[in-house]
């Protein structure tokens, strides 16, 4: 092999590594963190978890309006609107990415625009959702957040009467209390239909007027209705009737990295099956009781490799879904677990682990957020 032959080559594998360095070292670099101005995390905890599905920084950054967005035409409008505020934090924390282990942005400009008052605790869930029904999102980006199901409520008179109703969603809110994960709350809610009972006095008037008859009442979740970004909020704060007051329900409740949603989908066909799963992509904590509590937040921001952050604020820390699932599940099992270890500790003389996760014996998961699998292509700028 000629000199000049062997230099090619050389520069070549050279010029390789170089490339393959540089695409790792930009999916492996950490996240930025954003400052708490007070008691501003729970805005924190949700900006991180949007932020890191790249269709939606992409949109937000770009700051597309109503009609481009629709158009598909994402060209750069005025930055006197509504959503500059947020913008100019997702092109902060863009620009911030792997410049150090240290670096935080602010979010005082958006809270400013917000009308956020920095040191009033607010809730996590509320929060994103005033964003999203507002005019602080591009339509384009909102709309992945929208899903929709249909209530029914169908007469047992033989009559066929029936009265059915399209309910658009932004998340589903599931029960904690008494369930056990995800699926089966969901199957609650979209599964067996209530039995209306004219002898009970609860029958449903087909029209005004009319006699109360025996009916079933129920909602169903189709494929179609599945969003691309599903949001799941966890109904943690209860309040109570008697003694007036609000509390916080630390149920243990499971979630896995892969949400199958085909069971739950009324009339799916084989087909449609793979439209219906999703992929874990952040979860917003809860730590504390009601009023006097904590968030921070999980992602993961490549969908595609294993790898998750704990972000509290500033703080950005490389943890594995083992650490996830021992701090957002929550409950009395985490406890269980914890004797056990210290009996045998005392019978065999070792010291035990911390069996509770980050935020300890009251933390728990408040939000999960999954991503559709078949538009990760999509969401993801994989097209």
């Amino acid at each position: 092999m000629s000199t000049s032959a062997s230099s090619g080559t050389q520069l070549l594998l050279i010029a390789t590594l170089v490339l393959v360095i540089s695409v790792n070292t930009a999916l492996s670099s950490s996240p930025t963190g954003l400052r708490n101005l007070g008691n501003t995390c729970y805005l924190n905890s949700q900006l991180q978890c949007q932020y890191h599905i790249p269709l939606i920084r992409n949109l937000i950054i770009r700051g597309s309006n109503k009609h481009n967005a629709l158009n598909g035409n994402t060209d750069d409008c005025d930055d006197d609107n509504d959503s500059s505020g947020l913008r100019s934090v997702f092109e902060s924390m863009e620009n911030s990415r792997g410049t150090s282990a240290s670096s935080s942005v602010s979010t005082y400009t958006l809270c400013r625009k917000l009308g956020i008052n920095v040191y009033e605790q607010q809730d996590a869930q509320e929060f994103w959702k005033l964003l999203l029904n507002g005019k602080y999102l591009p339509d384009r980006a909102a709309d992945l957040y929208q899903g929709a199901y249909e209530d029914y409520i169908i007469a047992q008179d033989g009559s066929s009467r029936e009265k059915r109703r399209e309910e658009a969603f932004l998340d589903l809110s599931l029960d904690v209390q008494g369930r056990s994960s995800v699926l089966p709350a969901m199957s609650e809610m979209f599964g067996s239909p209530e039995l209306l009972q004219k002898i009970e006095g609860n029958g449903w008037r087909p029209e005004k007027g009319a006699e109360p008859v025996d009916a079933l009442k129920g909602s169903s979740l189709r494929v179609q209705g599945l969003p691309s970004i599903l949001q799941l909020h966890l109904k943690r704060f209860n309040y109570d009737w008697h003694t007036d007051s609000m509390s916080k329900i630390n149920d243990r409740f499971e979630f896995s990295e892969v949400l199958d949603c085909s069971g739950i989908c009324a009339d799916i066909e084989e087909d449609e099956k793979h439209l219906a799963v999703f992929d874990l992509q952040s979860v917003v904590v809860h730590m504390g009781q009601y009023g006097s509590g904590h968030y921070y937040c999980y992602v993961r921001p490549d969908i595609r490799r294993p790898l998750w952050y704990r972000i509290d604020d500033e703080q950005v820390t490389k943890v594995t879904f083992s650490d996830v699932i021992c701090d957002a599940y929550g409950g009395l099992a985490r406890i269980t677990q914890r004797r056990k270890r210290r009996f045998l500790a005392r019978l065999f003389g070792f010291r035990s682990g911390q069996t509770f996760g980050y935020g300890g014996r009251a933390s728990s998961a408040y939000m999960l957020q999954y991503v559709k699998r078949s538009d990760i292509p999509i969401l993801y700028n994989q097209e």
